[in-house]
C-alpha cells in the first residue's frame, strides 16, 4: 500500500508541476493579471461540473467493484449522459449569462465533460491498485497540455490546453484499462436504479462541496474584482498542493477498505483522524517558508500583493483537503445522505463567515471566514464516523 500511495502521489505531482509550475505561470505573463483571473472564474465553473460527477461515479464504481463487470453498461450511459448534460449546461451559462459567443460556449462546456471522463477514467486502474498506470496517465495528460500550451499561444484560448491533456489521458484509460468496454449483456443491469441513485446523491453532496471549493473566486471576482481573483489565486498556491498527497492517499486507503484489506474499526479511525491533524500542522509549518518561496520564483509580479493573505489562504486549504480522509471512512461507514446533510450546513456556514469576513477584511477576511467554516466541516464529518465505530 505505501508503494501505490508514492505512485500516487508520483502522479499527482507530475501534472501539478506541468500546470501549476509551467502552464499558469506562463499563462499569467501572457493574459496578464485581469485576464488570468478571468480564466481562473471560468475554470472554477468547470471544475464544479467535472469533479462533482466524475469523481462520485469513480467513487461508486470503486465501492462496487465485485459487480463491476455486470454494471459495465450502467457506467458507461451515466457517464456519457453527465458529460452530455454538462456540455449544455456549460453552454447555455456561457452563452445567455456570461455572454460569450457561440464558440467558446461550445468550448467551455466541451472542457467540462472531457475533464468529467478523465477524472472518471481512473476508477479502472484504482480497481486493479494498479498505480503504475496511473502515473502512466499523469505522464500523457502532462505532455498533452504541454502540447496544448503551444496551441493557445497561436489560438489564445486556453480551453485548447486542457482538452488537449485531458484528452489523452482519457484516450490512455480506454486503450489500456478498457474504461468504456462492457460485456455481453444487452440493456441496463438490475442494479441500475441503485446505482443511478448512489451516484445522484454523491454528485448532489460533491456539487456542493465543490462549489464552495471554488465559491472563493467567485466571491472575491463579484465583490472585489477579477485581479483580486488572480491575487488570491496565486496566495494560495502552496495550500493547492496539499492536493498532491492528500487525495491520492484518500484513494489508496478506499480501494484497500473497500477489498477489505484495511478494516475499518475504531483503532483505525483514531489512526486516520491523529494523521489528518499531524498533516494540518506539518503542511501549515512547512508552508510558512515554501509558500513564499513559491510565489516569488513563479509568479515574481505578485508577490507583494500576496503576503497579507497567503497563511490564513493557505491553512484554510490545507484543512478543507484534510477533511476528505475523514470523508473517505464517513462515505463507507455512514449513510450517504450524510455527504448531503453535511455539505449543506457547511454551504450555509461557509457562505455566511466568507462574506462577512470579505466585507470586514477583504481577501484576508475572506480567509479566515473560509478557515472557520473548514474546520466546522472537519467536525461535521468526524463526529459521525465516531458513532458508527463506538
Amino acid at each position: 500500500m505505501l508503494w501505490d500511495g508514492i505512485l500516487s502521489i508520483g502522479a499527482k505531482c507530475i501534472f501539478f508541476l506541468v500546470l501549476k509550475g509551467l502552464i499558469e505561470p506562463w499563462m499569467n505573463r501572457e493574459l496578464g493579471d485581469a485576464a488570468f483571473g478571468t480564466y481562473v472564474v471560468y475554470y472554477g465553473y468547470i471544475c464544479i461540473l467535472a469533479y462533482s460527477c466524475g469523481e462520485a461515479l469513480n467513487h461508486i464504481r470503486v465501492l462496487n467493484q465485485d459487480t463491476d463487470r455486470i454494471r459495465a453498461r450502467d457506467y458507461r450511459l451515466i457517464i456519457a449522459a453527465e458529460a452530455l448534460l454538462s456540455i449544455l449546461i456549460l453552454f447555455g451559462f456561457g452563452v445567455f449569462f456570461i455572454r460569450m459567443d457561440i464558440g467558446e460556449g461550445f468550448l467551455f462546456g466541451i472542457t467540462s465533460a472531457v475533464l468529467m471522463l478523465r477524472l472518471y477514467s481512473e476508477c479502472v486502474f484504482r480497481i486493479e491498485i494498479n498505480y503504475k498506470k496511473i502515473l502512466l496517465s499523469s505522464i500523457f495528460m502532462s505532455v498533452g497540455y504541454l502540447a496544448g500550451y503551444l496551441v493557445f499561444r497561436t489560438t489564445k484560448q486556453w480551453y485548447v490546453i486542457f482538452l488537449a491533456g485531458e484528452t489523452a489521458a482519457v484516450f490512455y484509460a480506454a486503450v489500456s484499462g478498457k474504461l468504456f468496454r462492457v460485456y455481453g449483456e444487452k440493456g441496463v443491469s438490475e442494479y441500475f436504479l441503485q446505482t443511478v441513485k448512489n451516484a445522484s446523491t454523491l454528485t448532489g453532496s460533491y456539487l456542493i462541496s465543490y462549489a464552495l471549493i471554488y465559491m472563493d473566486r467567485f466571491l472575491v471576482e463579484y465583490l472585489l474584482g477579477s485581479t483580486e481573483v488572480s491575487t488570491y489565486y496565486i496566495a494560495t498556491t502552496y495550500g493547492k498542493c496539499v492536493a498532491l498527497v492528500i487525495p491520492p492517499i484518500t484513494a489508496v486507503l478506499l480501494s484497500n477498505i473497500s477489498k477489505g484489506i484495511i478494516p475499518l474499526n475504531k483503532k483505525m479511525v483514531n489512526r486516520v483522524v491523529a494523521g489528518s491533524l499531524g498533516a494540518v500542522l506539518l503542511f501549515f509549518l512547512a508552508g510558512l517558508v515554501m509558500s513564499r518561496a513559491m510565489i516569488y520564483i513563479l509568479y515574481p509580479s505578485s508577490y507583494t500583493n500576496c503576503l497579507p493573505v497567503i497563511d490564513t489562504g493557505n491553512l484554510a486549504q490545507i484543512v478543507y483537503y484534510s477533511c476528505s480522509i475523514v470523508n473517505m471512512m464517513a462515505i463507507r461507514l455512514c449513510d450517504m445522505k450524510l455527504q448531503v446533510i453535511v455539505e449543506t450546513v457547511y454551504a450555509i456556514l461557509y457562505l455566511a463567515f466568507a462574506v462577512i469576513g470579505a466585507f470586514a477584511g477583504g481577501l484576508v477576511g475572506l480567509a479566515v471566514g473560509t478557515l472557520c467554516a473548514n474546520i466546522l466541516r472537519f467536525l461535521l464529518l468526524t463526529i459521525p464516523v465516531y458513532r458508527k465505530v463506538r
